[in-house]
C-alpha cells in the first residue's frame, strides 16, 4: 500500500519532467539558442573546482536566467541561451564571488568563457585579511556536506558530535550512530576503507582534523552496497599551499575529558607530505536505573540503581606523501596507525524478590569492560590521466590489520561485601584485510561517459572466547570449557560494476549495475560443523536529475543495498555480556536486502540552499534482536538474532538556511518518517509501527570579526521497535569562539547539554519479560579548546572527487 501511494505521487512528477524536457528540446531546435561553457579553477592551486555554482544573469536588471553546477573537472555548460548581453556569477563555499561579462551574438551557437579562477575567501590582500564564512552545512543534489570547521559547538568533540547536527542522525547513550533510523551504514575515510567498526571510527576521529563529512543516502553502483542507510565519508584536512603549514589543538573539560592533535603539511611543486597525530580521552559519567521482570514459574522482580561511566580513549598518527610524476601520472601513499579503547564501568545496588517470596534480597555489583587494540592501515593510489578531459584510470590498494581484545569483569557482593559470584570474559583475535580496486572512466562526449571497475576484498580473522568463573573455595577464576570457543573467518568478496551517465538538455541520467560474488567460510574449531556461503548478488541503481529555471534542481533515484552479517550474529554459542545478559548467534541468519527510493528537490540562493527529500525504504529479511529469558537462569536476559519479515520507512527531510541579518545565520532542519515492521517468529507477531520526527535549529552569530557565537538545539521524538520503545529527548549546545593574532590563535568554549535534558529512557518487553532502563549522564559537559595555526594554515576547501569512494562495509577501521 505504501509503495503504491509513493508511485501515485512520483509518477506524475517524473512524467512532467520528461514532458518538459521534450518540449524544451523541441523549442531549442526551433529557436536554435546558443551554449555557454567554461571551466572554474582554484586561483592559488590551479586545480579545478567541483560543485561551484555558475549563475547566468541579464546585465540590465540582474535577473537570473539559468544556473548549473561544475562537474569533477570544474567544467560547466549552459544550454538554451538566447542572444544578448549577460554576466556569469560564480560562487563556491569558502571562495570570493567572481563576475564575468559575456555576450552571445545573434546566430552564435557556442561561446567559450575560458578558465575562470576563484580566490579563497580567507586570503590576505595588501595587508588586509578578507574573511568569508562557510555555511556549516551545504547540500548537493545527491549528498549533504557538513563543513566541520564551522561547527564550533563540536570543536572539541569527535565526528559523532558533528553528525548530531544532521536531522537524519541520532546518537544513543553509548555514542552509537543511527542514520535514518538504521545503525547499518558504511564509513569511509577520504573515500577509502577501514577495518574498525563504524561507530569506533566516528567516535575516535577528532572533529578538529576533519574538513568535511559527506552523507550519501542513495549511492550509485560505483559504491559498495553495504549498509542499509548509505555512506558516511570522512574527508580529512589536507593542506594545499606551498611551503610548511600546520595547525595544533589542545582541549580540556570536566568529567575527565582532555586531548590534543596536530597536523603539519609540506608542499613543494609536485611533492606533498603531511603528518598528523592525536590523543583523546573522553569520559561520560552518569546515573542509571534498571528494572526487570521475568515471567517464568512465578514473577521475579529485579531493580537496580547506581553510577556508571562510559569512556572512549584513542591515540594515533597518520602520514602520507603525494607525487605528481607529470601532468598525466600521480602516485600517493598513506599510513595510519593507532590504538583505541572503548570501555564502561558501573557500581550498582540490586533489590530482588518474587511474587512467591516478597522479601527483598539486597546486594551490589561492580562491572567493568573495555575493548580495543592496535590497528594499522597502508594505502597506495595511482592515477593515470589521458589526453581527453575526464578520461582516466585509477588504482587503489589498501592493506589493514588490527588487534582486538575485549575484557569484562562482573562481581556480585552481598550486604557484608562477600563475593557471591563473579565472571571474567576475554574475547580476542586479529583481523587482516586487503582491498584492491581498479576504476576506469571513458567520456564519449562532454555530456556522456562510461565508468566501470573491478574490486576484490579479502578478510581473514580469528576469534577466541574464554569465560572464567570465580571459585569461592579457592578464591581463583577457573576456565569454563562450556563457554570457551574459537572461530576462524575467511571472507572473499569479488565485484564488478559499470555505470553509464549522460545529459539531454536539462535532463541528466545514470544507469548502473553491480555484480558481486561472496565466498565465506566459518570454521568452528573443535566442533563437528562448519558454515560456508557461496552466493551471487546483483545491485542495480538508477538516477535522474533535472535542472529547472532559477537555479533549481530535482533528482529521483533507486538503489538496491544490503546489510551484511557480522561474525557474532552467526556464532552458535553463548557469550556472556555481563552478569545479567547473554548472547547467542544464529548461523541460519540471512542478510537484509534493501530497496531504496528517493526524490530530492533543491533551490540555491546566493549563500543558502533550500533542500527537500522524500524517501521510501523497504528491507527484506529484516534482522531483529530477539530478547527473552535464559532458561538456565531466569533472571538473565538472552539475546539472539532472527529474520522476522519486512520493514518499511516512508519519510521526508527538509533543510533550509536563512540570513535574517548580516551577522546572524541559522539552519532549520527536520526529518519526519513513518516506520512499519511486518513479520512473525515461531507463531508470535512481531509487527510494529511508529511515527517519528526530529528537528535541529543551528544559530550562528558573528558578534565581531573575531568573535563567533553558536547556539544549537535538537529534538528526537519517541520511537518504537519490535520489542520496545525509546522516549523523546532534547539537547541544547552552546559555543563561543574568540580569534586573536589575525586568526592564527583561537579559543573556543563549548557547553554541551546546556539544560541537562540528555537523559534517555527505553522499555523492552516480550512474552516472558519486561525491562525498563533510564540513563542520566552528568551534564552539562564543558570544554575549552585552544587552536594555533602555523604559517596561516588553510585546509583544502575544494570538494574532493570521489576517488572511487570505496565500498567497504561498516565493520571496519579508522
Amino acid at each position: 500500500m505504501m509503495f503504491k501511494t509513493l508511485i501515485h505521487i512520483t509518477a506524475p512528477i517524473i512524467f512532467l519532467l520528461f514532458s518538459t524536457n521534450l518540449s524544451a528540446g523541441e523549442r531549442a531546435e526551433a529557436l536554435s539558442p546558443g551554449t555557454i561553457r567554461g571551466v572554474v579553477y582554484d586561483a592559488t592551486l590551479g586545480e579545478p573546482l567541483e560543485y561551484a555554482t555558475v549563475a547566468l544573469k541579464t546585465v540590465t536588471v540582474s535577473a537570473l536566467v539559468d544556473g548549473v553546477i561544475t562537474d569533477a573537472n570544474g567544467f560547466f555548460r549552459l544550454t538554451g541561451v538566447e542572444s544578448g548581453n549577460y554576466f556569469l556569477e560564480i560562487t563556491f563555499i569558502g571562495y570570493l564571488t567572481h563576475i564575468v561579462e559575456v555576450t552571445l551574438e545573434e546566430g552564435q551557437r557556442s561561446l567559450d568563457a575560458g578558465q575562470i579562477s576563484l580566490r579563497s575567501a580567507d586570503e590576505t590582500l595588501d595587508g588586509v585579511v578578507v574573511r568569508g564564512d562557510r555555511p556549516s552545512m551545504s547540500y548537493q543534489i545527491d549528498k549533504r556536506v557538513i563543513n566541520v570547521s564551522e561547527t564550533h559547538t563540536s570543536a572539541s568533540g569527535t565526528a559523532v558530535d558533528v553528525l548530531e547536527n544532521i536531522p537524519s542522525v541520532t546518537v544513543d547513550i553509548e555514542g552509537d550512530v543511527s542514520l535514518r533510523g538504521s545503525g547499518s551504514f558504511t564509513v569511509l575515510i577520504d573515500g577509502k576503507p577501514s577495518i574498525l567498526d563504524a561507530n569506533d571510527i566516528l567516535n575516535q576521529i577528532p572533529a578538529s582534523q576533519i574538513e568535511n563529512i559527506e552523507i550519501i543516502t542513495n549511492p550509485s553502483a560505483r559504491y559498495d552496497p553495504d549498509g542499509v542507510a548509505g555512506i558516511i565519508n570522512i574527508v580529512m584536512k589536507q593542506h594545499r599551499l606551498q611551503g610548511v603549514n600546520g595547525v595544533a589543538n589542545l582541549d580540556a573539560g570536566n568529567h575527565n575529558r582532555y586531548g590534543g592533535d596536530f597536523l603539519v603539511n609540506y608542499r613543494q611543486d609536485r611533492f606533498n607530505f603531511y603528518l598528523g597525530g592525536r590523543y583523546n580521552q573522553r569520559g561520560r559519567p552518569g546515573e542509571s536505573i534498571v528494572r526487570t521482570e521475568s515471567y517464568a514459574s512465578d514473577t521475579t522482580f529485579l531493580h537496580s540503581t547506581g553510577e556508571f561511566e562510559r569512556k572512549r580513549n584513542a591515540w594515533g598518527f597518520r602520514g602520507g606523501v603525494d607525487f605528481n610524476i607529470n601532468p598525466s601520472n600521480t602516485i600517493g601513499f598513506g599510513y595510519r596507525m593507532g590504538d583505541r579503547e572503548r570501555g564502561r564501568e558501573s557500581d550498582r545496588t540490586y533489590e530482588e524478590w518474587s511474587s512467591q517470596d516478597p522479601d527483598r534480597y539486597i546486594y551490589s555489583s561492580y562491572e567493568e569492560s573495555d575493548r580495543g587494540g592496535i590497528f594499522h592501515r597502508l594505502t597506495a593510489d595511482y592515477e593515470r590521466k589521458f589526453d581527453q578531459n575526464g578520461h582516466n584510470l585509477l588504482f587503489q590498494a589498501t592493506l589493514s590489520y588490527r588487534e582486538s581484545e575485549e575484557n569484562s569483569l562482573n562481581l556480585l557482593y552481598d550486604e557484608n561485601n562477600n563475593i557471591i559470584s563473579s565472571q571474567r570474559g576475554i574475547e580476542a583475535g586479529p583481523r587482516s584485510r586487503g582491498t584492491f580496486r581498479l576504476d576506469y572512466t571513458l567520456p564519449f562526449s562532454e555530456t556522456h561517459k562510461l565508468e566501470t571497475g573491478l574490486q576484490s576484498r579479502i578478510t581473514v580473522s580469528e576469534e577466541t572466547n574464554d569465560l572464567f568463573q570465580y571459585d569461592s573455595d579457592s578464591g581463583q577464576y577457573e576456565l569454563d570449557d562450556f563457554f570457551t570457543k574459537e572461530v576462524n573467518y575467511d571472507t572473499r568478496i569479488h565485484s564488478a560494476y559499470s555505470t553509464f551517465s549522460g545529459e539531454r538538455n536539462n535532463l541528466g541520467y545514470q544507469f548502473g549495475l553491480r555484480a558481486e560474488y561472496t565466498d565465506r567460510f566459518i570454521e568452528m574449531v573443535g566442533e563437528p560443523e562448519d558454515y560456508t556461503l557461496n552466493r551471487w548478488d546483483y545491485y542495480p541503481t538508477v538516477h535522474f536529475s533535472y535542472q529547472l529555471p532559477a537555479d533549481q534542481q530535482v533528482m529521483a533515484s533507486y538503489t538496491r543495498r544490503l546489510q551484511r552479517l557480522r561474525g557474532w550474529y552467526l556464532e552458535p554459542f553463548y557469550t556472556w555480556r555481563d552478569a545479567y545478559n547473554i548472547r547467542i548467534g544464529n548461523p541460519e541468519l540471512e542478510p537484509e536486502y534493501i530497496d531504496s527510493y528517493e526524490l530530492n528537490y533543491m533551490k540555491r540562493f546566493e549563500r543558502n540552499v533550500l533542500s527537500a527529500s522524500v524517501y521510501y525504504r523497504v528491507s527484506h529479511n529484516k534482522i531483529e534482536w530477539i530478547r527473552g529469558i535464559y532458561d538456565e537462569q531466569p533472571g538473565v536476559l538472552l539475546t539472539t538474532f532472527e529474520n522476522v519479515g519486512q520493514d518499511f520507512s516512508l519519510g521526508t527531510e527538509l533543510m533550509m538556511g536563512f540570513d535574517p541579518t548580516s551577522w546572524w545565520h541559522f539552519d532549520l532542519m527536520g526529518n519526519i518518517y513513518d516506520y512499519r515492521q511486518e513479520g512473525e517468529l515461531h507463531g508470535e507477531d512481531y509487527s510494529a509501527g511508529s511515527f517519528n520526527w526530529n528537528a535541529r535549529l543551528n544559530n550562528d552569530f558573528r558578534i565581531t570579526n573575531s568573535t563567533r557565537l553558536q547556539l544549537r538545539g535538537m529534538y528526537n521524538s519517541p520511537t518504537i521497535r519490535a520489542q520496545g520503545e525509546r522516549e523523546a529527548y532534547f539537547v541544547t549546545s552552546f559555543a563561543l569562539r574568540q580569534d586573536f593574532m589575525e586568526n592564527d590563535l583561537s579559543f573556543t568554549l563549548q557547553v554541551r547539554d546546556l539544560f541537562g535534558t540528555m537523559s534517555r529512557e527505553s522499555v523492552n518487553w516480550g512474552s516472558d519479560f519486561y525491562n525498563y532502563r533510564n540513563w542520566d549522564p552528568n551534564t552539562p559537559r564543558i570544554t575549552l579548546r585552544i587552536s594555533y595555526r602555523i604559517n596561516n594554515y588553510r585546509a583544502d576547501r575544494r570538494q574532493r572527487p570521489d576517488n572511487g569512494m570505496d565500498d567497504m562495509n561498516g565493520d571496519e577501521e579508522f
